[in-house]
């Protein structure tokens, strides 16, 4: 990156599918954008829109070898906002957050506190039941002797879910968690357990809840809601459950709309933020899940249905404060096609053993995935206008994602 340049916006974690939604918004608006990520294939790097492009290693390897690199980004680029977009990023930032916040004209993250709140479920379940905010019932235990006595007191089947994402491995490695295990049977419980235990220490133990997934997105200002909207999920990458490939706009529900505000409400929210919630056919009840501290990986939508976060995001940060923002289309689709082709793979391998909610058959999957067209259907990844991003994201697939599983299944043998 030359010395002679400065950027409006530095964006980092650039294989998202939001940090390309942020490059496309701002770099569109004449913005100067920059992105960096930790692999070549990152999409980001490829889009038209972005100016300039730099690599880090990931914090998962070295969290001191990804401040210096980001250090020298920030000495060559000067730019006068900074966006992490994860919360590996995020969590490598925040023991160096007043050195940044120093360097750049603005870090629109929340405050320390309310971000630990965010990205620890359990943290989050405890904030929610102060709010009467409805959760799914939650076990989380002290050591692993404990198992024996919580397992027959149980109502299976349940979910094993990491408490955070990402977590520190060792002063100077932050990794991901990995996903939620599903248990069926009282019998099963230990060893469920335990292997989500091995990646993710003491997990938290859920009651699973069927049912859609919903997204109530906002922009807030020190704990003032200042835009919203609202999403559901209509077809996921791994049919069990995870982001979406497919999702639509819809109106905020009432009940998680009024819930989402209490929650960022009360932690002064500050910058964007998603919660979500599953609406329980059981009883009506909208349950929450999670809040996602950050950039969404179904940003896309949102912008796409004429709620431009990113851009509404950097006028925060440059100005101050944004007017109030509640006016969307609704019924917008928005598809992320390399994620649709996983879940068409996830289908086809069948329904898992035990699965109780709703499962695409292999027909109903292949229908799905070869309709390609459709009133107000958008593409996070595909664009004709910038194509170089998704074939980005299909080779770092077919290079990177698909040699490294296969690399761990033969491990695991």
């Amino acid at each position: 990156m030359g010395a002679d340049r400065r950027a409006d916006v530095l964006v980092t974690d650039a294989d998202g599918n939001h940090a390309l939604a942020v490059v496309r918004s701002l770099g569109a608006r004449g913005l100067r954008v920059a992105a960096a990520g930790s692999a070549w294939s990152a999409k980001a790097l490829w889009s038209r829109y972005c100016r300039r492009r730099g690599l880090y290693p990931s914090p998962a390897r070295s969290v001191r070898a990804f401040r210096a690199a980001l250090d020298r980004m920030l000495e060559t680029l000067r730019p006068a906002v900074l966006m992490p977009m994860d919360e590996q990023t995020i969590m490598a930032l925040a023991p160096e957050r007043a050195a940044l916040e120093a360097r750049v004209d603005a870090l629109p993250l929340a405050a320390p506190d309310a971000l630990r709140t965010a990205f620890d479920k359990r943290e989050t379940v405890r904030l929610a039941a102060l709010l009467d905010v409805p959760v799914p019932a939650t076990v989380s235990i002290g050591d692993l002797g404990e198992l024996d006595r919580v397992r027959s007191q149980l109502t299976y089947p349940v979910v094993i879910k990491p408490r955070t994402s990402k977590r520190w491995a060792t002063p100077d490695a932050v990794v991901p968690t990995g996903p939620v295990e599903y248990c069926f049977r009282a019998g099963e419980l230990p060893a469920r357990y335990l292997a989500v235990h091995r990646r993710a220490p003491l997990p938290l133990i859920q009651e699973f809840v069927p049912g859609e997934g919903y997204g109530v997105s906002a922009l807030c200002r020190e704990g003032q809601v200042r835009a919203l909207f609202a999403h559901r999920r209509l077809r996921m990458v791994r049919p069990t459950g995870s982001g979406s490939a497919l999702r639509e706009s819809v109106e905020a529900p009432p009940a998680m709309r009024d819930a989402a505000c209490r929650l960022l409400e009360a932690l002064k929210w500050h910058g964007v933020a998603m919660v979500e919630f599953k609406l329980d056919p059981r009883d009506g009840v909208a349950r929450l899940m999670e809040i996602n501290g950050r950039f969404w990986n179904s940003l896309p939508l949102a912008v796409a249905a004429g709620m431009d976060f990113p851009f509404l995001l950097y006028r925060l940060a440059t100005e101050g404060d944004v007017p109030a923002c509640f006016d969307y289309r609704v019924g917008v689709r928005s598809r992320w096609l390399v994620g649709d082709a996983r879940s068409l793979v996830g289908a086809l391998r069948g329904r898992p053993a035990g699965w109780s909610d709703r499962f695409p058959s292999r027909r109903e999957a292949v229908r799905q995935f070869m309709t390609f067209r459709g009133p107000e259907l958008h593409y996070d990844d595909l664009w004709r206008s910038d194509p170089l991003p998704f074939f980005a994201d299909v080779a770092d697939v077919l290079l990177r994602q698909v040699p490294r599983h296969v690399w761990r299944r033969r491990r695991a043998w």
